[in-house]
């Protein structure tokens, strides 16, 4: 870590003083030294320059008017090479319209003079004060985007990273999006994700769970409600979770449970960006950006009357389908170590991957429960496992036993290719043959080397029967 990353606490910090009267340069040191701080002094902008690039401060303070290369030209600078450097400006009495210069070039204030010991100090600490915030706002936008961001989505089959990209593409617009996918396939991880990219990721990020909403309540819940006799003191408006999102994004959860009243309402927000609480009169002016979750295939509940086709338009303008965990195998190893990680930090414990009978068992399983049954299945596996690694009898019993339905009807309901049959096949032959590549080729009819192409594995030594 460089120095210049090195940042100090907001009570104690690095200044470069740059002034070339020096006997003002050495009283500023003195007295900053005096408070505690770590002061040193240069006599120009072009040593003050070279000293910034070797060493790094948090704070300078500089003359305006000096020979050569003057206060603004080092504060512009500044600006270019480091904008964390907190700049403060000591100016002439008299010298109001440079000073104003200096703030608009980025200084972060600016000290008349003669001054006071006390000013001095306290414009340094207000400038450290400033500095320690803007740190902490960067640390905690960079956890939320390790947390919440497109990095922390696992994307290994091709349909996800293409939906990722579209989705870094939109990230920054304001347009609404409608994202459709099974309960649990992670749709919203996806919106979160678009709203971490967005310029609005700053502002409110509020979930509304349309379904777990009784409808009674639905609309003073989205719109707001007024309270009490208009005109007395009791009388007030209460926000709703549209108002709250101000600014921000809001996400609709199923909003394909969400009442045809309802919806007429919220067609009139998302169309004239206004809110109207419950038992008011009165419009609130709303800037939000919109992304609506649905477990249903919304053009159907259109063409069902259930969901209004106009609503609909209005939501979809970027389009989004997440497909089954079972559509995405390539998927499935990826999120079972990203989860085995998780849960190994949670848990104490140190498992160290899959056996390559459970790592068959968690590819060849149909997973009706999406990613979410997946994030079970590995916390369970930590949780009542006790080998290094995780073995197929610490997954869930479903996992394990011959499933009740047609493996050709399940074909056919999912719509697989030919090819995508056969690797289906294969990896259901090879975990009754207890992961043995070998037997499991010879019984295919088809040599090893094909087995491990339609695997998407790399080619072992050759092993025996047993083996």
């Amino acid at each position: 870590m460089t120095a210049t990353e090195e940042r100090a606490s907001p009570g104690v910090g690095r200044v470069l003083v740059v002034d070339d009267d020096e006997g003002l340069a050495r009283f500023i040191v003195e007295v900053l030294t005096d408070a505690g701080h770590h002061a040193e002094a240069v006599s120009s902008a072009a040593l003050a320059r070279r000293r910034v690039e070797a060493t790094g401060y948090d704070v300078v303070i500089t003359d305006l008017r000096m020979p050569g290369e003057s206060g603004l030209d080092l504060i512009a600078w500044l600006r270019r090479y480091d904008p964390r450097v907190a700049v403060l400006a000591v100016t002439a009495y008299g010298s109001l319209e440079t000073a104003v210069q200096a703030m608009r070039l980025g200084a972060a204030d600016y000290i008349p003079k003669p001054f006071e010991p006390a000013a001095l100090l306290l414009a340094v600490d207000k400038s450290l004060r400033a500095g320690a915030m803007r740190t902490e706002i960067e640390r905690l936008r960079a956890e939320a985007d390790a947390r919440y961001g497109f990095d922390a989505m696992v994307a290994r089959s091709a349909v996800m990273r293409e939906l990722i990209a579209l989705a870094r593409r939109v990230a920054d617009s304001a347009s609404a999006v409608l994202i459709q996918g099974p309960s649990g396939a992670g749709k919203e991880m996806m919106a979160r994700a678009i709203h971490q990219a967005s310029r609005r990721r700053a502002r409110p990020y509020v979930e509304v769970d349309c379904g777990a909403i009784p409808d009674a309540l639905l609309e003073a819940e989205l719109f707001g409600e007024a309270q009490g006799v208009p005109g007395t003191p009791q009388h007030k408006v209460r926000s709703g979770r549209l108002q709250e999102a101000d600014g921000g994004t809001v996400l609709l959860d199923e909003v394909d449970a969400l009442p045809l009243p309802v919806q007429i309402k919220l067609l009139r927000v998302l169309r004239d960006r206004e809110v109207t609480p419950v038992g008011s009169t009165q419009r609130v002016a709303v800037d939000l950006r919109v992304i609506a979750c649905s477990n249903l295939d919304l053009r159907s509940a259109v063409a069902a009357g259930a969901f209004r086709e106009d609503l609909y338009f209005l939501l979809n303008v970027i389009e989004m389908a997440i497909p089954p965990l079972a559509d995405r195998v390539d998927d499935i190893p990826a999120l079972a170590e990203r989860f085995l990680e998780t849960f190994n930090a949670r848990t104490g414990r140190r498992v160290t991957g899959f056996s390559p009978a459970a790592a068959l068992l968690l590819t060849s399983y149909g997973w009706p429960g999406n990613v979410r049954e997946l994030q079970n299945a590995i916390e369970r596996a930590v949780v009542v496992g006790v080998g290094p690694e995780v073995a197929p009898d610490d997954l869930p019993p479903a996992l394990r036993q011959p499933r009740g339905h047609d493996f050709l009807d399940e074909a056919a309901v999912r719509g697989m290719t030919i090819s995508e049959l056969e690797v289906a096949y294969a990896r259901r032959v090879l975990i009754k043959n207890g992961g043995n590549k070998k037997k499991t080729a010879r019984l295919l009819g088809i040599d090893r080397r094909t087995l491990y192409r339609w695997l998407g594995e790399r080619e072992e030594p050759a092993e025996s029967d047993e083996g």
